[in-house]
């Protein structure tokens, strides 16, 4: 009789295995990557500061130091903080190590492009076209931008195959 009884105990190990299995798979491919998006969307923000921190200095001594124009300023700044948003989003937000640097670069700046003209077409829609307050209609576009530029980091330039 004691046969029966470690053909159950095997059965059950089984069953118990065939369970967990699955569970375990399910962490993998459905939990872990939402929390690794999660603390990256947390990182980006965090890391994200540096880059306007760098914008607004280099405006400042662009325009009130150095005496530019302000829309040449400005242009400086951008792509500036742009540069300083790829290296610190590739190394500490992503961690993204690939031997297509420029290939990633080429693309982090064509999305940046494309989010500053989506934050343009938002402040007009909302300004001139509803009559939003800019101020509004500024923290309304940034939250598009900073979220089509995660996005686009994350889906599209950082991606790993």
């Amino acid at each position: 009789m004691s046969k029966p009884d470690s053909i159950k105990v095997d059965q059950n190990e089984e069953t118990v295995t065939e369970i967990l299995e699955p569970a375990a798979e399910l962490d993998k491919k459905i939990i872990s990557p939402v929390k690794e998006t999660r603390n990256q969307a947390i990182r980006y923000i965090l890391w994200g500061l540096i880059s306007v921190a760098v914008n607004f200095a280099t405006f400042y001594t662009m325009y009130h130091l150095i005496g530019l124009e302000y829309q040449v300023a400005n242009v400086i700044s951008w792509v500036i903080a742009v540069q300083v948003a790829f290296w610190v989003d590739r190394l500490k937000v992503f961690d993204h190590h690939s031997h297509h640097v420029y290939r990633e670069m080429g693309k982090f700046y064509a999305t940046r492009i494309v989010t500053y003209v989506v934050e343009a077409i938002i402040l007009w829609l909302l300004m001139s076209v509803l009559g939003s307050s800019a101020v509004l209609a500024k923290i309304l576009g940034q939250a598009g931008a900073i979220i089509g530029n995660f996005l686009f980091s994350k889906l599209y330039v950082f991606r790993n195959k």
